[in-house]
């Protein structure tokens, strides 16, 4: 199983929060570009691809938008379930990451 307590953690003050910030924008507007493109025809029954692209888009970026919110407040890299941080190779992958591994996998557990 896999868990957020390894040996030798890197931890979120290790990562370069000014390009995290910079990725996130950069994915925030990917997002807003799809949208734009997509929006025309994401109608459920017109064309449900699209649809559901431009719903999980949306989602996506209200997930970016509140690591925004964190990197300001100071508190990314810590998870919003249980506090803990939130592995720096994690939040390399998923910048928006909002949980750590382990409360990531109860989260999909249920």
């Amino acid at each position: 199983m896999l868990t957020d307590t390894p040996q030798d953690p890197v931890t979120v003050t290790e990562l370069d929060l000014a390009a995290v910030r910079r990725a996130l924008l950069i994915e925030l507007a990917r997002g807003e570009q799809i949208i734009r493109e997509l929006e025309p025809r994401s109608n459920p029954s017109i064309d449900p691809v699209s649809y559901m692209t431009t719903a999980t888009t949306r989602r996506t970026m209200e997930r970016i938008n509140a690591a925004l919110d964190r990197l300001s407040e100071g508190t990314y890299g810590r998870c919003i379930r249980c506090g803990g941080a939130i592995l720096a190779a994690r939040l390399e992958v998923l910048p928006h990451a909002e949980t750590c591994i382990d409360c990531q996998a109860e989260v999909e557990r249920h």
